[in-house]
């Protein structure tokens, strides 16, 4: 086990590393296993999350076996990887990871600079699971961007992409048709892409790469008298999310035979933790994970909502995404608390005073360290949104699990 973590410990202090070289040579090495089974694969900068979810509960309520793989976890590693609805245990995350260190040494020692990153790590294993238990069929969310992300070795039945906005630019690009471009790289020749709404540069920029690939397209937006059906989640942005699932478990009908019905009811019945997430009512304490400017407008019809008293718990993972999302929360809600969190990246108080200087209502600075005495100040009467990055959320709801007591949760899964 000791050797195990210090090799994700370092995995860790090396980063992100963006390219899909190193994911091809380490599963040329596995044989393979993505594969050996059917997949959907779904990009997109918001909703990508809830999609995967929900095309795995419709399939799930078919009766198939579906792995599904997500990114980021919310409170441990495992829920990255799962079949129905089961997640990885760490002591199989272990075994797996005993399995690929020597081939990653292996590959590092003969192609140095290639070693694999902590998330084609991750991706391995998830795909290496999905063909150790045989599942009918598996669903993988890209980490980030498409055309280069580990994720991007798959063969896909279809491919599924949800919402294109501006997120990641250091990487992706800083216009549009940039990111649309990184997006269309997970369309694959001669096999269907589904697309969300979208703006027209977007639109624009993956069609033509669907017409190079002869990609049948299937444009959301152009659908005749499209039904947005109801479900689980709130908002109408999730509606439309939903109605995308649809439409490709209606395209793979042949191969994986769906009655509506039962996808109605899958729909009504899909769970997503930390997307606008009920954990308390009195206090009333609602948990949102709102990572960039597109996600911020789309919750403003759910911020609506919300009584006028309501508090905000705020915290992000960069500058540039406060500097998207601010605006938009501080019209609406008047006492916001900003979190620095423990994170290299995160936004510092010094970048929340500075962001948030016309805000004439309330404004607190906290860390990460004062959740539970924060929470102890909540009366049974009072409202509280957490929303912004993943990592408060999940911060709040460990805390919020423990009770009263609010010991610290940390380990070494929980910064990944």
């Amino acid at each position: 086990m000791k050797e195990t973590l210090e090799f994700l410990y370092s995995l860790r202090n090396e980063g992100s590393k963006f390219g899909i070289e190193r994911m091809r040579m380490l599963c040329e090495r596995l044989k393979n296993p993505q594969l050996s089974y059917p997949s959907i694969h779904v990009a997109g900068t918001n909703g990508k999350g809830s999609v995967c979810t929900m095309l795995s509960k419709i399939y799930r309520n078919h009766g198939y076996k579906v792995g599904l793989f997500t990114s980021p976890h919310l409170l441990h590693l495992g829920e990255r990887v799962s079949v129905n609805g089961k997640s990885l245990s760490f002591s199989e995350i272990e075994k797996w990871v005993d399995r690929l260190l020597p081939i990653s040494k292996k590959i590092e020692h003969e192609h140095q600079g290639l070693h694999p990153t902590f998330f084609e790590l991750i991706t391995a294993i998830g795909m290496l699971e999905f063909q150790k238990q045989m599942v009918d069929l598996a669903i993988f969310e890209t980490g980030l961007g498409g055309r280069l992300d580990s994720t991007n070795i798959l063969e896909p039945m279809v491919s599924v992409i949800t919402t294109v906005g501006f997120d990641h630019c250091d990487i992706l690009g800083s216009e549009l048709k940039q990111i649309a471009y990184e997006k269309a790289g997970i369309i694959k020749t001669s096999k269907p892409v589904v697309v969300g709404w979208l703006e027209a540069e977007a639109k624009e920029e993956i069609l033509k790469v669907a017409r190079e690939k002869k990609s049948p397209v299937y444009l959301m937006d152009q659908e005749k008298k499209v039904k947005l059906p109801e479900t689980n989640l709130a908002g109408l942005f999730q509606r439309r999310n939903a109605a995308q699932a649809k439409k490709t478990v209606n395209l793979l009908n042949a191969s994986f035979p769906v009655d509506n019905e039962k996808v109605l009811d899958a729909l009504k019945k899909t769970e997503f933790p930390g997307r606008w997430q009920t954990i308390s009512i009195e206090p009333t304490i609602i948990l949102d994970a709102c990572h960039n400017g597109q996600g911020a407008k789309a919750s403003t019809e759910l911020w609506n909502s919300l009584p006028d008293h309501t508090q905000v718990w705020f915290a992000a993972s960069e500058k540039e995404r406060a500097i998207d999302i601010l605006p938009l929360l501080l019209q609406r809600f008047n006492q916001v608390t900003f979190f620095q969190l423990d994170q290299l990246r995160s936004c510092t108080h010094k970048d929340f005073r500075s962001i948030s200087q016309g805000f004439t209502g309330q404004r607190k600075f906290a860390q990460e360290q004062d959740i539970s005495e924060l929470y102890e100040e909540l009366n049974s009467k009072s409202v509280l949104l957490v929303t912004g990055s993943i990592y408060l959320v999940s911060s709040v709801l460990k805390n919020f699990q423990l009770g009263k007591k609010f010991k610290s949760l940390r380990n070494w899964q929980d910064h990944w």
